[in-house]
């Protein structure tokens, strides 16, 4: 047996045993210890089938092993790389069992022959569908790893699987190429191979080189990390003091027995036995000073640091009564005792905060009280408010209404010019007062954000148009071209008809109100498909730049050359009450003397909150 099949079979073997070693509890590792150890068995087997009698045999021993490979190398992949198998472990597993199994038929090898420096293999149908398999769990192995390493953000994970995805990769196309080679008749007579070179001969380089990277991952980026526990690392620093030493004594014994006895001179027999008594009670000496070590590290350092974190996951939950204290001026006596104030400041932190919590609550249920308190009054003064308004505007709406009735029999013909003149004038302005008295209605709507809103669904469109026709006999009064044109085809929206209306009446009135003689008036009603948008746009008088961004503001009037056409200041606000109840958006473009563009985009559909 060749020395670079030992030294790669016992180079498997130590790097098995230093994964198992370092972390026995990570499945990773366990996975490749495993993987280590039967990669071991192959190498070794593929030497016994020449050298040893019964090929066969060890020939099936050395496939029971390669039967595991793929399984182990994908399920040592899924864990490395955290990326879920497309398959459930149970079933990958259950495939090599089966395919185990049939070695002991002739349905996976028939038989083996070595003649003349020649290995021979007779295969049955069952090595063929292996091999697929085999080539399978391999490429999709490699592929997790390659994954893993893109979804890496750290340098130092990302060349770590690429070490491995590297490793891995030289052995396993070496195999896939090298089989293909052997197992298909043309290419081995091409090549001029067979199993003899392939696995005694490039296994072991391959395996060697694969196993020179993860070492090389072992040094360099902590691959296989050991078990960080203190218990684990104390428990590990004792065997290692205990081997230490008595290896040395040991050696130190046998070198003095070698040494007397080629000295060639005679031997005291008293004097060797003195010698390995004395090696002996130092190899008992030995193990009572480990064993009152490990029982003074349990006792000092891993039973005090068990309570200690037992107490911090206590005091983690809340229960900071615990004491876990210990007597003793050491470290993790003082450590102990440091916990236990820190608890008790915890504690009394927690006792203030609790209490601060119910001062709290009490203070805020006062004010809330209070605050209720005065919202009812605001809310009575409000009604007094409502109801003292409502009366002011009935008791002079009545009088006005009279006077304008009778204002509409008087006969300006019979009159004479000067008095024709001042009643023309008494005609506006009991126009004027029915509007004032009109949005004095209006004003205790407003600011009313909460009231209730009427859902219906209406037609837009057919809303406006009816406005339109309304305001007919007074636009053809002042000869005002007021018309309206739609966009589109859906105007059906959901809100308050009453409501909304009132907004429309509102805006094409002052589009009238403040337009001059012959002058024009469009309305375009666009549908937006989830919002309906409405622009009223005339050319008339327009609005000063520094009023725009007051006009929708409570009482505010913009200043115009004609004070018969100002109203009180309560129109718009009312009407950016409604569309913002309506979710909606007014806004105003106007250039002063050129005229207004008032638009009002509203959703289809009214949402509640």
């Amino acid at each position: 047996m060749n020395y670079l099949v030992l030294s790669t079979f016992f180079f498997n073997l130590l790097l098995g045993i230093y994964s198992i070693k370092s972390n026995y509890k990570s499945k990773i590792n366990i996975l490749f210890s495993i993987l280590a150890i039967f990669m071991s068995g192959i190498i070794i087997t593929n030497s016994l089938i020449i050298e040893r009698s019964y090929i066969l045999w060890w020939n099936k021993l050395n496939l029971f092993f390669v039967i595991w490979i793929p399984t182990l190398y994908l399920m040592w992949s899924t864990s490395l790389s955290k990326i879920k198998m497309k398959i459930n472990e149970i079933y990958v597993i259950s495939i090599s069992i089966f395919f185990s199994l049939t070695l002991v038929t002739n349905l996976f090898i028939n038989n083996v022959s070595y003649f003349n420096g020649k290995l021979e293999q007779l295969y049955g149908p069952f090595f063929y569908v292996f091999f697929i398999y085999y080539v399978s769990c391999l490429i999709y192995g490699l592929y997790l790893l390659n994954q893993a390493s893109k979804l890496c953000d750290s340098l130092i994970e990302r060349r770590r699987y690429l070490i491995v995805f590297i490793g891995t990769l030289i052995p396993i196309a070496t195999s896939i190429i090298l089989n293909s080679i052997i197992y298909i008749g043309k290419l081995r007579t091409f090549f001029h191979f067979d199993e003899l070179t392939g696995n005694i001969y490039v296994l072991p380089i391959t395996n060697s080189l694969m196993m020179i990277l993860f070492a090389f991952a072992v040094l360099k980026y902590n691959f296989l990390k050991p078990d960080i526990s203190i218990k684990e690392k104390l428990d590990t620093l004792r065997i290692k003091i205990l081997y230490i030493t008595n290896i040395i004594i040991i050696g130190l014994g046998i070198i003095i027995s070698i040494i007397i006895i080629n000295s060639g001179y005679p031997v005291d027999t008293t004097i060797i036995e003195t010698i390995f008594v004395i090696v002996f009670l130092m190899f008992f000496i030995d193990i009572g000073i480990n064993y009152s070590l490990s029982k003074y590290i349990k006792e000092k350092i891993i039973v005090p640091l068990g309570k200690i974190s037992k107490h911090a996951e206590e005091v983690g939950k809340g229960n900071f009564n615990i004491k876990v204290g210990f007597e003793g001026e050491d470290e993790i006596a003082i450590l102990s005792r440091q916990m236990d104030e820190m608890a008790d400041k915890l504690n009394k932190t927690s006792m203030i905060r609790e209490n601060f919590n119910k001062a709290l609550q009490i203070e805020v249920q006062k004010t809330t009280e209070k605050l209720q308190e005065a919202y009812n009054q605001l809310k009575d003064s409000d009604k007094a408010k409502k109801d003292f308004i409502d009366a002011i505007a009935h008791e002079l709406y009545n009088p006005l209404a009279i006077i304008s009735l009778s204002n509409e029999y008087i006969q300006l013909d019979s009159i004479d010019p000067h008095n024709k003149k001042m009643i023309t004038s008494i005609q506006r302005n009991i126009k004027r007062l029915i509007y004032l008295v009109k949005e004095i209605e209006d004003f205790t709507t407003i600011d009313l954000q909460d009231q209730k809103i009427n859902v219906e669904k209406f037609d837009l469109e057919e809303m406006i148009k009816i406005i339109v026709q309304d305001f007919g006999i007074l636009t053809s009064k002042k000869n005002i071209e007021l018309s309206l044109k739609p966009i589109g085809q859906d105007f059906n929206l959901e809100g308050d008809k009453s409501k909304l209306t009132k907004v429309f009446v509102n805006l094409i009135e002052n589009a009238v109100t403040f337009s001059n003689e012959d002058g024009k008036i469009k309305i375009i009603i666009e549908d937006r498909k989830e919002n309906i948008e409405v622009k009223i746009e005339d050319n008339g008088i327009g609005i000063r730049k520094k009023d725009i961004k007051y006009i929708f503001e409570k009482f505010y009037r913009a200043e115009v050359d004609d004070v018969l056409r100002q109203g009180i200041g309560l129109g718009l606000p009312i009407a950016r009450s409604i569309v913002i109840n309506h979710d909606g958006i007014i806004n105003v473009k106007s250039e002063y003397g050129k005229g207004s563009v008032f638009t009002v985009i509203l959703p289809k559909k009214h949402v509640v909150l």
